[in-house]
């Protein structure tokens, strides 16, 4: 499950994330600031969009959400 981000901060979407998938606790840090996040789950998730297209998290999540999403 990934949350739609733009009424959410950073933490709180990034930790929704993690909580909803498990099996990325152990592989990315919910900790981390997005671009450090976005670099590990491309390690885990390929089609994971490079965070260095856009400027900012939400816009990279709402990417994200539409390449992963059924």
């Amino acid at each position: 499950m990934l949350p739609y981000p733009r009424q959410m901060k950073w933490q709180d979407w990034v930790d929704t994330v993690v909580g909803y998938n498990p099996d990325l606790r152990n592989k990315v840090s919910p900790d981390s600031d997005w671009e450090s996040f976005a670099d590990k789950l491309t390690q885990f998730v390929p089609q994971t969009p490079s965070h260095r297209m856009f400027q900012d998290w939400q816009a990279w999540a709402e990417a994200l959400i539409r390449t992963v999403s059924p």
